[in-house]
């Protein structure tokens, strides 16, 4: 693509991905890449919105609609695709997914303090403390980056959990504990 504006290179895609393409108004300016490389849909469709992203807008999809979305109107929550957490592997890097993570022993609100300097501008967390949940929109690449943060916290709690701690008497002799402590 040279030059070329984004409405005619989304048009383009749509038709060959198979997609519906729902568009109110293209991205302005147009799209210069050049690449020998074959790529599949998804591949493509990780691509544009990478590029998308840095403008302000990215692409949806939903079954065979894709949509394109302007960020600074936001995007409505049913719109962006639930996954479950162990298929975030099969997404690209900036598409866009909602997922739950368990939260184990850690806190709603410790959760979402470890993660929220990692949601960018089209992410959002919904806390379930009840449920013992998180639920985070954002892109897949970041969607794992959350769920390595979350799975470390976790082991340092647990590890911390577990930990022998060694307590020094102060005020009596360790031969007059031990028989209280056996």
């Amino acid at each position: 693509f040279r030059f070329q504006p984004w409405g005619d290179v989304l048009d383009w895609f749509a038709q060959q991905a198979d997609l519906s393409l729902v568009m109110d108004a293209p991205p302005p300016g147009t799209l210069n890449y050049t690449d020998n490389r074959e790529y599949t849909p998804a591949e493509a469709l990780d691509l544009m919105n990478g590029v998308l992203l840095t403008k302000g807008f990215t692409l949806v999809r939903r079954e065979r609609m894709l949509m394109v979305v302007n960020l600074e109107d936001g995007i409505p929550p049913n719109l962006v695709p639930f996954v479950p957490g162990e298929k975030l592997d099969a997404l690209g890097e900036f598409e866009l997914a909602t997922t739950l993570f368990r939260l184990g022993r850690l806190s709603a609100e410790d959760a979402q303090a470890e993660i929220q300097r990692l949601i960018g501008p089209q992410g959002a967390v919904v806390l379930l403390p009840k449920a013992g949940q998180i639920q985070v929109t954002e892109t897949a690449g970041r969607l794992r980056l959350i769920r390595s943060v979350l799975e470390a916290t976790a082991q340092l709690q647990a590890s911390d959990a577990g930990a022998v701690k060694a307590f020094q008497p102060t005020h009596v002799g360790v031969e007059d504990v031990l028989p209280l402590l056996r």
